[in-house]
């Protein structure tokens, strides 16, 4: 009965809670037969019958329906509403979403608060003592894998990643109803993103494509494919049934490698991963980048020149060229070597391929990684990726790219006065509003608010922030542990110059931590220490390939700025080794 009646579901199921599918949970306290519930309750009991069973409440067996565990829990909680006060959806992944950042940060925009309101999710205190516990039940309960010929072939002639207009478009022009994108948000395959300024966004998510590539296994797709818990339990413990086999999901030796993809489906349903911090490339950068490799070339022919910075000078136009090749190097783009005892700056492999692809925002960066971990983009940053050509009908060449040096470079440090003044103003341990955070900003060392909001999303970048749906930014560990350590410094000073701490700044005083005993030895013998000693040039010179003058212009600096004493590693010094260990 449930097979034929899957198709069904294709008529209006999503991840959403109606007045009707409570209507028919408060029936099912008084009788399991569904022909009872029907005669009471006919207006599309079939289709809402089976929405609640693909959602995970109710389990539909011969004639009768039942409540799971969760259905229970989801009928104890809406016990207490009075449903002619609610609108006919209650709950769907917008409202999901608006419900999870206000439970998280604590605010969301008075539209959104609007919507949770006439629901009776959230009122002046936040989430309701019903919008708290219709949370848990979504998080706790997990839906069932439903996959049709009519949603594989949707899922694979859809764009992946958009703005909902086009999503739209795209089901009204191969004349699909609703019932489709309801059915892939009802799996957690496909995300919606509550409404900003410049609309909604729409994302797959993992788990599809999980579903892509096991649908890929099948030659003809006749049926429907369906993986409640008990068959994955079932399949997990390697046993079969026949309905799994009727479906290619198990054989004589166990589950198939069509069951397996189907598996890895189902766990993936619903699963947030953490973000991977988004890369950006600006165009000082790029236009950097592209004047090394120019002399990285004639250096083939004439190995008298050099990448140096005053190379690099006269082929390049910025405001600041050595903050643009700490920038490179902090992203492992290019890489400082001493060559012919000059200080020469290289390309790396992913600096070469970076060239190529070109310049990239942390925005447009964002809609990716956000997408990549089960999580929604807004429309904001899914335009601006759009724009940047990281995203077309689903994430390009260039967004694969960025993608893959966000996951795998390891980043090192590197602080404007910008960082040093979002990290000296953000509260530890609670969220802040980004338009809240540029004023606290201005007022400590001025600055234009485009420069500063942009500096919010290169600080998130750069690992220290992050910032969400709602505009709501927060530090993170590594964020909280660099604070500390600028707090500990000289940070009046740190302020005030254009950038405190380099990928050498760095390296220098990691060189002195690995090493600390020999160190001491040196200052605790007599002589002096300004900037600098001369045996700890030598110590440093040892270890990294970096001039005389470098190293004596990194301890100075380490000094003034209090991440060195005269004698000593000091505790900001200590701190900030630490937060990158």
């Amino acid at each position: 009965m449930l097979i034929k009646a899957y198709r069904k579901i294709l008529e209006g199921c999503g991840m959403y809670l109606k007045k009707r599918h409570i209507e028919i949970l408060r029936e099912m306290k008084n009788t399991e037969s569904q022909a009872e519930i029907e005669a009471k309750l006919p207006e599309d009991f079939q289709i809402r019958a089976i929405e609640l069973y693909i959602l995970g409440f109710a389990e539909l067996e011969g004639g009768k329906i039942k409540l799971t565990d969760a259905g229970r829990k989801l009928l104890e909680i809406t016990d207490g509403l009075n449903l002619e006060e609610l609108p006919d959806v209650i709950a769907d992944t917008e409202i999901i979403k608006m419900m999870e950042l206000l439970g998280e940060t604590g605010k969301i925009p008075e539209s959104w608060m609007e919507k949770l309101r006439e629901r009776k999710l959230a009122d002046e205190n936040g989430l309701t003592a019903f919008g708290k516990a219709l949370l848990e039940v979504y998080r706790e309960t997990h839906p069932v894998v439903y996959l049709t010929p009519e949603i594989a072939s949707f899922l694979r002639g859809m764009p992946k990643i958009g703005t909902l207009d086009e999503l739209v478009t795209y089901k009204n022009s191969k004349l699909y109803g609703d019932n489709i994108v309801n059915a892939l948000q009802a799996m957690r395959l496909l995300l919606i993103s509550p409404p900003t300024d410049k609309g909604r966004a729409f994302a797959t998510t993992p788990a599809a494509k999980l579903a892509l590539r096991a649908l890929n296994m099948i030659p003809v797709f006749a049926r429907a494919i369906v993986l409640r818990k008990e068959d994955f339990e079932m399949l997990k413990a390697g046993r079969r049934n026949a309905e799994l086999e009727s479906m290619g999901l198990a054989d004589e030796k166990g589950a198939t490698e069509f069951g397996k993809a189907i598996m890895d489906t189902y766990e993936a349903m619903g699963r947030v991963e953490e973000k991977v911090l988004p890369i950006y490339l600006l165009e000082d950068e790029l236009s950097v980048l592209r004047a090394i490799q120019e002399i990285e070339k004639k250096h083939e022919t004439n190995p008298d020149i050099l990448p140096t910075e005053k190379e690099i000078e006269k082929r390049v136009e910025v405001d600041d060229l050595g903050a643009v090749l700490h920038l490179l190097e902090s992203k492992e783009l290019i890489e400082r070597r001493l060559v012919k005892e000059k200080d020469a700056y290289w390309l790396t492999e992913w600096g070469k391929e970076a060239i190529n692809f070109g310049t990239v925002s942390p925005d447009a960066m964002k809609a990716v990684t956000y997408a990549e971990s089960g999580d929604v983009p807004i429309a904001e940053w899914v335009l601006k990726a759009q724009e940047e050509n990281v995203v077309k009908a689903g994430v390009t060449d260039k967004g694969r790219f960025y993608l893959r040096l966000s996951r795998e470079i390891k980043r090192k440090p590197f602080l404007t006065r910008y960082d040093a003044a979002i990290l000296a103003k953000i509260p530890r341990k609670k969220y802040i509003h980004r338009d809240e955070l540029v004023t606290l900003v201005q007022d400590y060392i001025g600055g234009d608010e485009k420069e500063i909001i942009r500096a919010i999303g290169e600080a998130e970048a750069k690992g220290f922030v992050v910032e969400l749906q709602n505009g709501m930014v927060k530090l993170t560990e590594l964020g909280d542990k660099v604070k500390t350590a600028l707090e500990n410094a000289k940070l009046q000073e740190i302020v005030k110059v254009k950038f405190s701490v380099t990928p050498t700044l760095y390296n220098v005083l990691r060189v002195i931590y690995d090493n600390i005993e020999t160190f001491n030895r040196i200052w605790k013998e007599k002589g002096e220490i300004k900037g600098y000693k001369m045996e700890e040039v030598d110590v440093i010179r040892k270890h990294l390939s970096l001039s005389e003058d470098e190293i004596k212009k990194a301890l100075t600096m380490l000094r003034e700025l209090g991440f060195l004493g005269t004698k000593s590693l000091t505790e900001a010094g200590k701190v900030l080794v630490e937060a990158y260990l």
